[in-house]
């Protein structure tokens, strides 16, 4: 059985107003309870929102009954009530918030955004936006993400591609971005997210992020610090490592970074930007181990050097595809 819930450990406004939703609701929330959930939506004019919101989803569900957030919420430690657990919290709102998604739609939000936006790169292309509290972004190839900015946190959500961000600091104001199961936040630093299918990875420049993946009632969650890197995929976060942020972010610059690197894993780097895509004759060709630095903007030098570097050669395909063969 999963250990009770402390509400103070819960840092995402979601999470708690979800909580405090269920508990206040549940029929057994004493004084104390009463107080600090006072305490909690006085704190931020963010919680009022979000508890706001709990609300109105369920006032357009209204499809638990009281017995069943009973259930789902009771007080640890009574001998009629089990352990308050994450899962069964979550299947509970869950179900509500499932059947109330057209509802939903038309009430309103966490508030209103006072900023959004949308950006977006082509394959092979590159951009910088800067946003209004002076955070810069840095889009990679074939990258597509949305900027919210409300009044108590600014919010990213990567659908697609990379991105480098150079957080302008603001204690109030947390700074996150969203990447399918994973989430980072920070309140003022420079990192930079990657989004492929299945796999997300975080890198630190300077400063230091929460990566959190997972959802809230299982949640895995580590702090990375400068020159260390982290992914997250369906089995969790890996263990944090040491890396090389310069190289890993060196595509701000135009340049891509090889170090020992599997051919087969070059070629898959090379194609983000390459205007047609290369192919390896076989598997074996890309067992080859390559080393260097090479242009984005240009990736023609990268098929150029090959031969000079790996026992390849490059051959074109009457389309004028390109095919690495073992030499």
């Amino acid at each position: 059985m999963t250990a009770p819930i402390d509400p103070d450990t819960l840092t995402d406004p979601r999470d708690a107003a979800a909580y405090w939703f269920a508990r206040e609701r549940s029929g057994r929330m004493d004084e104390a309870d009463r107080r600090r959930f006072d305490d909690w939506r006085r704190a931020h004019p963010e919680h009022e929102r979000e508890y706001r919101r709990a609300l109105g989803i369920w006032n357009a569900a209204r499809l638990i009954p009281p017995e069943r957030l009973r259930a789902l919420a009771n007080e640890p430690g009574k001998a009629d009530a089990p352990a308050f657990s994450r899962r069964r919290l979550a299947l509970g709102l869950g179900t509500a918030c499932a059947a109330a998604v057209a509802a939903a739609i038309m009430l309103p939000g966490p508030g209103s955004p006072s900023y959004t936006q949308q950006f977006s790169t082509e394959h092979g292309r590159r951009r910088q936006v800067t946003l209004p509290d002076g955070s810069t972004v840095d889009l990679n190839s074939g990258t597509s993400l949305a900027v919210h900015y409300y009044a108590g946190r600014r919010v990213i959500e990567l659908a697609a591609g990379e991105a480098a961000f150079a957080v302008a600091h603001d204690a109030d104001r947390p700074f996150y971005v969203h990447a399918a199961d994973t989430v980072v936040r920070v309140t003022g630093t420079r990192f930079g997210v990657r989004r492929d299918v299945g796999l997300v990875r975080v890198t630190v420049e300077s400063g230091s992020v929460e990566v959190r993946h997972g959802p809230w009632w299982n949640r895995d969650t580590v702090r990375l610090t400068a020159g260390q890197t982290v992914q997250a995929n369906s089995q969790g976060l890996a263990p944090v490592r040491r890396a090389d942020a310069g190289a890993l972010l060196a595509w701000r610059q135009g340049r891509v970074v090889f170090r020992d690197t599997p051919l087969s894993q070059a070629v898959a780097e090379i194609n983000r930007y390459a205007p047609q895509t290369i192919q390896l004759s076989d598997a074996s060709v890309g067992r080859e181990r390559i080393a260097g630095v090479f242009s984005t903007d240009d990736t023609q030098p990268f098929l150029d050097l090959l031969p000079a570097i790996a026992p390849v050669r490059v051959l074109r395909r009457p389309d004028g595809t390109p095919v690495i063969t073992r030499r």
